[in-house]
């Protein structure tokens, strides 16, 4: 079985001069405006470094935000964002961007009581069918045996435990999250007296950390984000990888395996919450929780829940569909992303010339590339139609097809932001790769909306996975945004509110998501209100007409349209207080 990769042997950056940025913190600290500091190709440059490798060292710079409660959003954080627009256009009203941890809605009158059994077994085929169905790291048919022991033997305490108990009601809790019913039982608030019952299991052995206690309480992460508690969810995240480190799941198995579900379900939880580390890193932008160097644990089984157990682990025969390919290809995913974080978004990025991180980044972009190619044909999203997969297939794609984008949109942002910050007539050797970036971040984001808007037709779209939600929020944010710089685009602003009025429909029913709205909504108002005035033209990064090779139907996607997706900086480059064009170095 192979393991998981590390990232460059030379990762360490090295040494190279400090002149700019100095110069740029002279600038704060007199109280200059930032545009007078005026940097240019005929400006005196260190010995021995080329203009690139000096610029790099301001262009990669990350940009650290703060919301209400004083916690850290950067780098790849669209709350990052949303932050820092509020922050550098004062000619726009204030926007309301906070995220609160909303109070879940608990139904006290019917605490602790299970379902009918009818009842409890939709929502045990709602979690397995539809739940996290990419993930699949709790196994199936060892959970429906302690369920069905649970429904025959009220008082099953003794015989499963409490952490199995706990592990059950949050398999019923997300159920009930996803269910279409809407009941006493079923659905988005009815969901919570799950949630709670979980909870009460492990107060009666604090301090036990079993397989199922940690399966439970990755569990409750993604309830409490679908529930618009992402704080709760980050802080409970960190005590989750502490404790799964503490019972040796990012390392091999000590000794011969005498219990293939464990053996092979210690991977799978720890993949898990490996993948989420990733995710929750470049949602937040703040720091991975695991470490690659630290990490000597095996890849999964490419095996069905129904072929493993204590005493075998049957694998799938190559070319046959295996339920439990999604996780090792939405890991092995992961681990890209991770070294995209860490070679452009760490503040080590800084002291890397522009030649370097290119190099780095056709690296991660052929990684990408081949991390697609070698997709099982049942997980091709390419080439496979939704509509020819069954529920949980479709399911996988969605999750890889989301993600993808997701990583693709952070590869290429660092580099549109440098383009703009040449400035015009300035020419330099990566021209052509700048121009690709436009290209295959234009791409991405079509495919982002295309299944976004698939997602609603099937009425599927905020109970898939809430990624979902977070990278549509991201997109039509950044349109909202860029409408108010360059008024001139005008179909990006329908653009844009055609794709706010889907998620308004497709959010119902979600808090999160319905925020998200509030949010980009209250957005739409204000740069509506502004758009004829205070705006600004900057330069673009080529001629009008070298179009962009993309071909959409809907929309113009050539010029500097294609510079929507990217970091919370270019706004700075571009904006003071009046609304003004100026240059921050």
């Amino acid at each position: 079985m192979e393991t998981a990769t590390t990232g460059p042997a030379d990762g360490r950056p090295g040494r190279t001069p400090t002149s700019l940025p100095t110069a740029a913190a002279s600038v704060e600290s007199t109280g200059l405006q930032s545009s007078q500091l005026d940097i240019s190709l005929s400006d005196p440059q260190p010995q021995g470094h080329s203009t690139e490798e000096v610029r790099s060292e301001v262009t990669s710079t990350e940009t650290l935000q703060e919301d209400q409660y004083g916690y850290v959003h950067g780098g790849a954080s669209e709350f990052a964002y949303l932050q820092y627009a509020k922050q550098k256009l004062a000619s726009l009203p204030s926007v309301s961007i906070h995220f609160y941890d909303s109070p879940l809605e608990r139904c006290n009158d019917f605490a602790s009581i299970l379902p009918p059994k009818p009842v409890s077994d939709e929502l045990m085929r709602s979690f397995f069918d539809f739940g996290l169905t990419t993930s699949r790291f709790v196994h199936e048919p060892s959970l429906r045996k302690a369920y069905e022991s649970l429904y025959e033997n009220g008082n099953a305490n003794d015989e499963l435990g409490w952490d199995t108990l706990a592990l059950i009601y949050m398999v019923l809790a997300l159920g009930s999250h996803y269910s279409k019913l809407t009941n006493m039982f079923c659905g988005y608030t009815a969901s919570v007296r799950f949630y709670d019952m979980a909870l009460k299991q492990p107060q009666q052995e604090t301090g036990r950390i079993t397989l199922a206690s940690l399966q439970t309480r990755l569990l409750t992460i993604h309830y409490l984000i679908h529930h618009s508690r992402l704080h709760e969810a980050w802080s409970s995240f960190g005590i989750l990888v502490r404790q799964a480190q503490a019972l040796g799941l990012h390392r091999k198995s000590l000794g011969p395996s005498t219990n293939f579900i464990t053996y092979e379900y210690r991977k799978r939880l720890f993949w898990t919450i490996y993948t989420n580390d990733r995710v929750l890193s470049s949602v937040f932008g703040r720091p991975c929780a695991i470490h690659d160097d630290d990490i000597g644990q095996d890849e999964c089984a490419l095996a069905n829940d129904e072929d493993i157990c204590i005493s075998a682990c049957l694998v799938t025969k190559s070319g046959g569909f295996c339920s439990g390919a999604a996780l090792v290809h939405y890991a092995r995913l992961a681990q890209i992303l991770g070294r995209i974080l860490r070679e452009l978004y760490s503040p080590a990025t800084r002291l890397r010339s522009i030649t370097r991180l290119h190099e780095s980044a056709m690296g991660f972009e052929k990684d990408l590339t081949s991390w697609q190619d070698n997709l099982p044909p049942y997980l091709n999203y390419v080439i496979l139609p939704q509509s020819a997969s069954s529920v949980v297939t479709q399911r996988q794609m969605c999750t890889l097809k989301l993600m993808f984008a997701h990583t693709s949109l952070l590869l290429y942002r660092p580099f549109i932001l440098y383009s703009i910050e040449r400035g015009p007539g300035q020419q330099t050797s990566l021209e052509q790769w700048v121009k690709r970036c436009h290209d295959k971040a234009i791409e991405v984001a079509i495919m982002v909306v295309s299944e976004c808007r698939y997602l609603l037709q099937q009425g599927l779209f905020s109970r898939v996975f809430w990624m979902v939600n977070y990278v549509q929020f991201a997109f039509i944010g950044t349109l909202f945004m860029y409408s108010h710089i360059w008024p001139e685009a005008a179909h990006v602003r329908d653009v844009a509110q055609g794709a706010l009025d889907e998620f308004s429909i497709g959010v119902e029913g979600d808090s999160l998501g319905q925020r998200y709205v509030e949010v980009l909504t209250e957005l739409r108002d204000i740069t509506g209100a502004a758009r004829t005035s205070n705006s600004i033209t900057p330069a673009r990064p080529w001629q009008d007409g070298e179009a962009s090779a993309s071909e959409v139907s809907w929309a113009d996607m050539s010029g500097p349209w294609s510079n929507l997706f990217f970091d919370t900086t270019i706004l700075s480059n571009y904006m003071d207080g009046e609304g003004s064009y100026e240059m921050n170095m």
